[in-house]
């Protein structure tokens, strides 16, 4: 009975003993089924649970994977539901710490003021922007309907239906910050939250600044009337330049008022705001081959008035006829010869205007220095930059010297108070006529820069002639040129002074070196006409003052092309090049870094920097011309103290600076003599002759000029000198001044005698014609002289007979001091000395 019972209990699935087993559910025992015989039947017996049994591993992942997904749904709900209220406090947040902002501010905000110091120290304006002379109100009921339709077709055509924000632009604008849909980094602003950008000069490229500013927008839409948002900005954004407003826009642009403009004048005005210094219609530069001014801004702001007709169109405000009248109207500009011509008294406005307002040099430097702040700070563009300075409510004190700006603004204003303009013209017969016109004859350019010993930025001009445009090419801080033999103290002679390897009368051979299997340099004349190598004995202050080409080039070889352009860009702070972009081009090599022929040239205000440690002791400090700008009342936003760090030690500088007397005194720079002044300098000249440089230091400032082509041309006449033009430019005023300024004295370095054999200092057999200057730590006696007659022939006047006596010079060079020179000069007066070894 047993057997029969356990029997029953299996059906259909083998036992270990091969026997099938009965199976009557996932629960109970055969003892007490939750299922019986009848059960089964009634729901299909053995064939059912047959199927229900089939497959058990797959109904256990799929019971599995079910949990898991249920599970994990409901983490990412709860996930979701935390990050979305985590979101919802942060940025209401910021909906509590945002500040109201109002319409009214705009006509409490600050002007932007330039200043400078004049001579008893006061701080005195020269430049200012502010929002009654740059903008002229226009009241929104006096402009055409189609007017305010261009701009929001352009910049917001749901306007007038959205809160201050339109989240459809908003999103897109987000979405593009990923997958880059368009070209544009600000698609999601409306006229509102551009307004509220402007208000607050918030600017910031992050989402915080995005929420503030949608906030911002909402509660401004609260509080004023949608024509009220839009006349505050159609008076307040930028056109391009200096010009505010859409009324000094029109009146600029088209020489009428905004009440006057027609559709296809108003499209255009729509079109500049997106990048006002761009896309406004008398945008572009002038050619740095022709010298020509290149028009950019018309043929952008034609597509991009085409674009707002379209949207004017596309949105219902024109009709297809008005459209296309629009779209094919030839516009007149105020700068065309058809406008001038209707409007003859317009071209004398225009020209006596153009000449007043434009900025000066010192004003535009100053401008670009913070834009650059302003546009690594922020992410700006420098258009971007240079409009938020407009705009910004700053206060801007700069380091000019107003009497010596002025001073030398007059220099440049005619190329003959510089050089005889007769001299260096260059005549083209273009059109083979036999007559040179005005426009056949080229001119060169030149630049002059002027800074103190802390690196403040004194005195500029950055082109030859009246300034008649802001924000202009400027050849002292903008232009790259070769800098020729003015970098030698700054790459080789420099790190070989400081690091011992040479002193005042360092003896080297006049030849060259042997540079891939070939021999170079050569050395050039003054003039450029000669080249010699003499293979004679030079002493370091002959090679120097003379601007022999050998001896820096086996400098170079000696210290390692490494170490050379190291000390120049990382020491003295010049602006060199090393294959930045992957081209070949480099200014890691002798050339480059002996006789100064570079990649692409450094700047005539970065040559001059360069040389500024060796008028205040070897302390460098960056070149600049703003030292602080406060916004407001008193939030200093920027300041800039030159950030000073030692170039050379102060004994280097020293030696260095005498070194460069000595080429003004008896070498190459002869024309830059001063009668109340030690000018200390150095001389460039191109092998080509198409870039003259020279940079000269007094006890109160370190200035250079350049001489050049704009189009990189030979300077035909080779007499011309370049410390000739420093005086003709600055000379008389640098002399005038009386400051009692001298340059730091270093008492470790000891001023005695040169043995005119050796090289080293004098002994006491040895014979000595000039002065020079030693390191305490590089500082030989000479050892080569052991004996030494000197026979003096000496008359007597009384007796008119002549006698010979032997001397001996004793001159202790321990003790020698600064008027040992003049001592032994004035001893050896009526004396006739010859020499032997």
């Amino acid at each position: 009975m047993a057997e029969e019972k356990k029997s029953q209990g299996f059906r259909n699935v083998k036992s270990n003993a091969g026997v099938k087993r009965n199976y009557y559910g996932p629960t109970g025992t055969p003892e007490f089924p939750y299922h019986n015989k009848e059960l089964e039947e009634a729901a299909g017996g053995d064939e059912k649970i047959d199927k229900l049994s089939r497959f058990p591993a797959l109904r256990r992942t799929l019971s599995i994977l079910g949990s898991t997904l249920a599970a994990l749904f409901l983490i990412t709900i709860i996930t979701c539901t935390i990050i979305l209220t985590a979101l919802v406090v942060y940025v209401m947040g910021f909906r509590d710490d945002v500040t109201n902002v109002t319409i009214e501010e705009m006509e409490l905000s600050y002007s932007t003021n330039i200043y400078a110091q004049n001579d008893e120290g006061e701080w005195v304006t020269i430049y200012e922007v502010g929002s009654s002379s740059e903008r002229i109100p226009v009241d929104i009921k006096n402009l055409p309907d189609y007017v305010h339709n261009t701009f929001v077709c352009a910049e917001d055509e749901r306007f007038y239906s959205h809160d201050g924000v339109d989240y459809k632009r908003t999103l897109s604008a987000f979405v593009n910050m990923f997958v880059h849909i368009y070209d544009t980094n600000q698609g999601g602003s409306t006229i509102t939250q551009q307004l509220i950008k402007n208000l607050t000069g918030d600017s910031e490229q992050s989402p915080s600044r995005k929420i503030r500013e949608i906030f911002r927008a909402m509660e401004l839409e609260k509080n004023y009337s949608k024509d009220t948002i839009l006349e505050t900005y159609l008076n307040y954004i930028g056109f391009g330049g200096t010009t505010n407003g859409i009324e000094a826009a029109a009146q600029k642009y088209f020489g009428k008022s905004a009440t006057e403009l027609d559709v296809a004048e108003a499209a255009c005005l729509a079109a500049i705001p997106k990048s006002p210094e761009t896309l406004n219609p008398f945008a572009g530069y002038t050619d740095d081959t022709t010298g020509e001014w290149v028009n950019t801004g018309r043929e952008k702001n034609k597509e991009r008035q085409e674009y707002v007709l379209w949207q004017m169109y596309n949105n219902g405000a024109l009709s297809y006829d008005e459209y296309q009248e629009a779209l094919n109207e030839e516009l007149v500009f105020t700068d065309s010869e058809e406008y001038l011509a209707e409007h003859p008294e317009s071209a004398e406005e225009s020209s006596s205007s153009n000449g007043s307002s434009a900025t000066s040099w010192a004003v535009d430097a100053a401008i670009y220095e913070f834009a650059d702040y302003l546009s690594e700070t922020f992410n700006l563009t420098t258009d971007q930059a240079i409009t938020r300075i407009n705009n910004g409510g700053y206060q801007i004190y700069t380091t000019i010297d107003v009497e010596m700006q002025d001073y030398v603004e007059e220099r440049y204003s005619d190329l003959d108070n510089l050089v005889d303009s007769s001299s260096v013209a260059k005549y083209e017969d273009l059109n083979d006529d036999g007559v040179y016109s005005e426009s056949e004859v080229t001119y060169p350019e030149s630049a002059f820069i002027a800074m103190n010993y802390d690196g403040e930025i004194l005195a500029i001009a950055g082109a030859v002639g009246e300034k008649t445009e802001s924000l202009c090419w400027d050849y002292a801080t903008m232009e790259p040129r070769q800098p020729g033999s003015t970098i030698k103290p700054l790459t080789t002679y420099g790190l070989a002074l400081e690091t011992d390897l040479i002193h005042w009368g360092s003896i080297y051979t006049d030849e060259p070196i042997t540079v891939n299997g070939e021999s170079w340099p050569t050395n050039y004349s003054e003039d450029s006409t000669a080249m010699s190598i003499t293979y004679k004995q030079l002493k370091i202050f002959e090679a120097l003052e003379k601007s022999y080409n050998t001896i820096p080039a086996q400098l170079c070889q000696e210290l390692t092309i490494d170490s050379v352009y190291d000390f120049a860009t990382e020491q003295m702070g010049l602006d060199l090049y090393d294959n930045e972009d992957g081209s070949d081009y480099t200014d890691k090599n002798y050339s480059p870094l002996t006789v100064g022929a570079l990649s692409y040239g450094i700047t005539l205000e970065n040559l001059v920097n360069g040389y500024v440690p060796y008028g205040n002791g070897g302390t460098q400090y960056s070149a600049h011309i703003v030292t602080k700008v406060v916004q407001g009342s008193d939030e200093v936003v920027y300041e800039n103290d030159g950030s000073p760090y030692e170039a050379v030690s102060s004994d280097t500088a020293y030696v260095m600076n005498k070194l460069l007397q000595d080429v003004v005194e008896n070498g190459t720079g002869q024309k830059a003599q001063l009668q109340n002044k030690h000018v200390a300098g150095k001389t460039g000249t191109t092998q080509n002759w198409n870039d003259l440089m020279f940079v000269g230091l007094t006890e109160d400032f370190v200035s250079g000029i350049w001489l050049g082509y704009a189009e990189r041309a030979e300077i035909e006449n080779h007499n011309i000198k370049s410390a000739q033009i420093w005086y003709n430019v600055i000379g008389e005023y640098a002399d005038s001044l009386d400051t009692g300024a001298e340059y730091p004295v270093d008492d470790t370095v000891i001023e005695v005698e040169v043995c005119s054999v050796s090289g080293m200092i004098a002994g006491p057999y040895c014979t000595s014609t000039t002065t020079g200057y030693w390191k305490s730590s590089n500082a030989p006696e000479c050892d080569v002289c052991s004996s030494y007659s000197r026979y003096t022939t000496t008359t007597d006047e009384s007796s008119s007979s002549t006698t010979s006596t032997e001397s001996v010079d004793t001159t202790d060079v321990s003790a020698a001091d600064g008027d040992a020179s003049n001592a032994a000069e004035s001893s050896n007066a009526g004396e006739v000395t010859t020499s032997g070894n």
